[in-house]
């Protein structure tokens, strides 16, 4: 049986070698935790952004093995509150923190490739400082904070649109046969979504710009794990 993770592995090799631009590869933890996924997405040196769990073993420079969530806690970090996309309540607001770490497991010679870095990064709740999630980064050097956070809250876009092509367009109302049924149907209800939301957005929006988020709005609560592995179009 083949895992969740491998598939995603699979997925991504077939959209690098179909030509399909992308820059970056954004999961959630069920994929950021395998570390062979993690090491294929590095040899191929394509950046990513993975939630881990709060136990991940991580390395720094001046420390051991230690859990994420034991080095968040040792390790100085300076916080800086940014969002990471619009969710229904306005901005997604959090404090973040990035620490350089080396992710043991990973690469054959447990660094990260030349020209890259491994990234511990942190995310905390403004309301409750004491909720805390954690990502493993490969991102080229130089790489601002701000792209990196950009990239983290795309999937949540990408969940959301899934939602709702399964309640609008019936994305999940099929039975397994086939795999041409299969390919067919999901083909056919990601189109109706693609054509509805041209046609609302068209129609809501014809000679009037969309409204600006609200600038000081709280962090949304984060939605629950979906198991999804996404893409982003940016270098």
């Amino acid at each position: 049986m083949v895992t969740k993770p491998e598939l995603g592995r699979r997925m991504v090799e077939r959209c690098r070698r179909a030509g399909v631009p992308f820059g970056w590869v954004a999961a959630d933890s069920l994929y950021g935790q395998d570390r062979k996924l993690r090491a294929a997405l590095e040899r191929r040196r394509i950046p990513y952004v993975m939630a881990v769990p709060a136990d991940e073993t991580v390395v720094t420079h001046g420390t051991g093995p230690l859990r994420a969530d034991a080095l968040a806690k040792r390790v100085p970090l300076r916080f800086e509150r940014r969002s990471c996309g619009t969710g229904t309540k306005g901005g997604r607001r959090y404090d973040w923190a990035l620490a350089e770490v080396t992710w043991p497991g990973g690469t054959e010679n447990d660094g990260p490739r030349r020209g890259f870095v491994h990234l511990l990064l942190v995310r905390r709740s403004i309301s409750d400082p004491s909720q805390t999630a954690y990502f493993a980064v490969h991102a080229r050097t130089g790489t601002p904070v701000a792209e990196i956070i950009r990239v983290m809250g795309l999937r949540w876009a990408v969940e959301d649109c899934f939602e709702t092509a399964k309640s609008d367009c019936g994305l999940d109302h099929y039975e397994v046969r086939t795999w041409d049924a299969w390919h067919r149907h999901i083909t056919l209800a990601m189109a109706a979504l693609a054509f509805l939301t041209v046609t609302a957005t068209r129609t809501q929006w014809a000679g009037e710009p969309p409204p600006l988020a609200p600038a000081g709005q709280d962090e949304e609560r984060e939605t629950p794990e979906k198991g999804a592995v996404t893409g982003s179009s940016a270098s």
